[in-house]
């Protein structure tokens, strides 16, 4: 009697034949619940760096409606992470935002300890700008004049470098934003590529939003970023900083709604 309903069970699972990736339906469901859309998981292979990159896109729900109407776009790296966090505070505000998240690379790859940071950072931001920004923005409405580029942690220390390797005329990004950035990391490096950006123009006409973690975070290292830019007093350049009494590792739930209403606005 065992051996038979345990049969049936089996039999039960695998409904039509087959059994459906646990992953895929949690996701599933998870889209459903939205009011945008959950456009789907998807790959790109890079020819810049040789690595396969997977993405997700979220559509806010007005998108299909107003289809002459472009929207603003926030880009997320450790897709693998961060895209649900966003997309939940974005969707349940009713933020007409686009999200693209883009994952570090294949499970396992740990390549976000080479893109993310100085100097692979370098390659990989030529990737993001000749391969995967063409290629969203061929598909979707995008104001280009409302581009944001978010980074958590290791990713931060690219989001920031991107403020500064930018083009200083035509700049992809409006908003840069870095959580909890361990800026510890190489630190000449990055001050090569301010000092080198600033030899250019003085002026950059952009906005940096930081949020850093204490005690068990960034914070202080962040705070000494921060007076090292406040030096320079760059023209046009607003920096908004938050910190939290949160470990590093929850940077990002407690500071994303505070950081998406500067960004955006707040929702009434």
């Amino acid at each position: 009697m065992k051996v038979i309903m345990l049969m049936l069970f089996v039999i039960s699972l695998l409904g039509c034949g087959h059994l459906q990736n646990k992953n895929e339906v949690d996701e599933a469901v998870w889209g459903n619940s939205l009011k945008g859309e959950y456009v789907g998981k998807s790959i790109l292979k890079s020819k810049i760096t040789g690595i396969t990159y997977p993405y997700h896109i979220y559509l806010p729900a007005s998108y299909q409606l107003n289809i002459d109407k472009n929207y603003p776009i926030i880009y997320v790296l450790d897709g693998q992470w961060n895209f649900k966090t966003f997309v939940n505070n974005i969707d349940g505000k009713n933020r007409g935002v686009i999200v693209v998240a883009i994952e570090e690379g294949p499970e396992g790859s740990d390549r976000r300890t080479i893109d993310y940071r100085l100097p692979g950072a370098m390659n990989y931001l030529e990737f993001f700008r000749q391969e995967f920004l063409p290629l969203i923005e061929s598909t979707y409405r995008i104001d280009a004049n409302n581009r944001s580029f978010n980074g958590v942690s290791f990713s931060g220390i690219i989001a920031t470098a991107l403020l500064f390797l930018d083009d200083h005329q035509q700049p992809l990004f409006k908003n840069y934003i870095a959580y909890d950035a361990p800026y510890w990391d190489k630190p000449k490096l990055m001050q090569d590529l301010i000092e080198k950006r600033l030899q250019i123009e003085n002026r950059i006409n952009s906005n940096l939003y930081l949020a850093s973690a204490f005690p068990l975070g960034n914070h202080l290292v962040v705070m000494d970023f921060i007076e090292n830019l406040e030096q320079f007093a760059i023209p046009g350049l607003n920096i908004h900083h938050e910190w939290y009494m949160v470990h590093h590792n929850n940077i990002l739930s407690a500071s994303i709604e505070d950081t998406l209403e500067l960004i955006y606005g707040k929702i009434k």
